[in-house]
């Protein structure tokens, strides 16, 4: 490709971020600024966490658990998926015999690289390690996936230095094919030298553009608008209605957005992760339909559909609020008469444990009901009142049938832009699951609500279950 051929394309790509900010300046999602300021404040606290684990005060066990727990609460990265976290605990699960000389070496390949050399040597250090596990074992799904590599390490460089080390996201390396100035490499040492190389070209030529310095950050932001498909496109309006108003046209925007920057082709450990997690539902139904008879009949036509929306007791949403009065949730319906308002609040006084809940068979009913900031508002004023009651641990659930990929930038909003302590999106067999295992069993709430601190935003019947039948 000619140089000038390159630049008509970043200029394209540079001046179509540009006027995204611009468009959402009015609705509080600034593409980037707010993920950036979100940043730099989560950077001085995983700094802490790796300091802790640096100077002993933290084995790796523990330094494991602390980052999984922040990052949970504030998936700012993308560590919380299979090339950061889910790494990292393959990686302990298969050193648990010298865990003190994994720890010694992890102190020693994220500390930051004094230059690109050292970096280089480090990804190849720990490459050659995770490929000696990988290749011996048998079933290569639970194995640390050697692809990680360069992931991993520059996660913790950013940490470092943001300024100086972008961290190695396979979506940026499809935008480069995209553009048509990469080539696949054979090795994590080898991929990061390249994407470091021509990171630095676009970010180069975007400087020029824009006439000042821009950080890795904006580049990153700028790519994620660029994998613009035609196919999103009717999809999303599947979900999401011809827009009226303001906010719904940045809901819709964003939606198109976050659809494109994931409708790349998966990449093998992805396409396993998915096929993992179809295999851990389909196990999980054959338990349900044993549960079954622990459940009132009412509630099983929340598996069937037989409920009836225009039916106050009938209705999606009550028959979900039954199945928590049953899992000994205290229940409290709000005001539906107020212009907008979550569904009900669910009280745990034992534990002071409170929930705000929303409940829609359709998550596209959900968006079409409601847009981004009149939740957050209604999830801070009743986040508020429960606090002023005593409920300190508070979370935000949203129940229904199915949720798409559009519901992480969701989740992400919802937790940068309240106090909550947690979103997540929960199916209605994962609800229905719970309820029947916790009758059958005869075990009360809390025992049950205490492992699930470490879920992700997303519980469904494949999680759920392996979770509960590991007991």
């Amino acid at each position: 490709m000619s140089e000038a051929h390159l630049r008509s394309q970043i200029l394209e790509v540079w001046n179509a971020h540009v006027s995204t900010v611009k468009t959402e300046k009015d609705f509080e999602v600034q593409s980037g600024n707010n993920i950036d300021d979100s940043r730099v404040y989560a950077i001085e606290v995983v700094k802490i966490i790796i300091h802790n684990f640096m100077k002993g005060d933290f084995d790796v066990n523990d330094f494991r658990t602390a980052l999984d727990s922040y990052n949970k609460h504030n998936n700012l990265w993308g560590f919380t998926a299979k090339l950061g976290q889910m790494y990292f605990n393959q990686m302990i699960k298969y050193n648990e015999t010298s865990l003190d000389k994994l720890a010694e070496a992890l102190k020693e390949l994220i500390t930051e690289p004094k230059n690109l050399r050292e970096a280089l040597s480090k990804i190849e250090t720990l490459e050659k390690m995770t490929i000696a596990i990988y290749t011996k074992s048998k079933d290569k799904h639970n194995a640390p996936y050697p692809g990680a590599v360069g992931f991993f390490l520059s996660y913790f460089w950013q940490i470092s230095n943001y300024k100086k080390w972008p961290i190695l996201y396979p979506n940026l390396i499809n935008s480069f094919k995209e553009l048509n100035v990469w080539e696949d490499q054979k090795t994590q040492k080898a991929t990061y030298e390249a994407y470091l190389s021509v990171y630095n070209q676009v970010k180069g030529i975007i400087e020029e553009i824009a006439g000042r310095e821009v950080s890795y950050w904006e580049v990153e932001h700028a790519l994620w608008n660029f994998k613009f498909k035609p196919e999103a496109l009717s999809y999303v309006a599947e979900l999401i209605p011809s827009p009226k108003a303001g906010p719904i046209k940045a809901l819709a925007k964003e939606a198109i957005t976050v659809l494109s920057a994931n409708a790349e082709t998966p990449q093998d450990a992805e396409l396993e992760e998915r096929r993992q997690e179809q295999n851990d539902n389909a196990m999980a139904s054959k338990d349900l339909i044993n549960y079954q008879e622990y459940l009132m009949p009412r509630l099983s036509r929340l598996l069937n559909n037989g409920y009836v929306q225009d039916d106050i007791e009938n209705s999606f949403s009550a028959l979900v609020l039954e199945a928590f009065s049953q899992l000994d949730f205290q229940v409290e319906v709000l005001d539906q008469n107020k212009e907008k308002n979550a569904y009900a609040v669910l009280k745990f006084r034992e534990e002071n444990i409170a929930i705000i809940l929303d409940a829609h068979p359709s998550s596209a009913d959900f968006q079409k009901e409601n847009d981004r900031r009149i939740v957050k508002e209604y999830i801070s004023d009743n986040l508020k009142a429960l606090n002023k009651e005593g409920y300190k641990k508070v979370t935000y659930i949203l129940v229904s049938n199915h949720f798409t990929d559009l519901y992480n930038s969701f989740v992400s909003y919802i937790n940068w832009n309240t106090d909550i302590k947690k979103t997540i999106l929960v199916s209605t067999e994962a609800i229905l699951y719970i309820l029947a295992y916790k009758l059958k069993k005869k075990q009360g709430l809390y025992p049950i609500l205490d492992r699930f601190g470490s879920f992700s935003s997303h519980i469904h019947m494949g999680n759920v279950a392996a979770e509960l039948e590991q007991a």
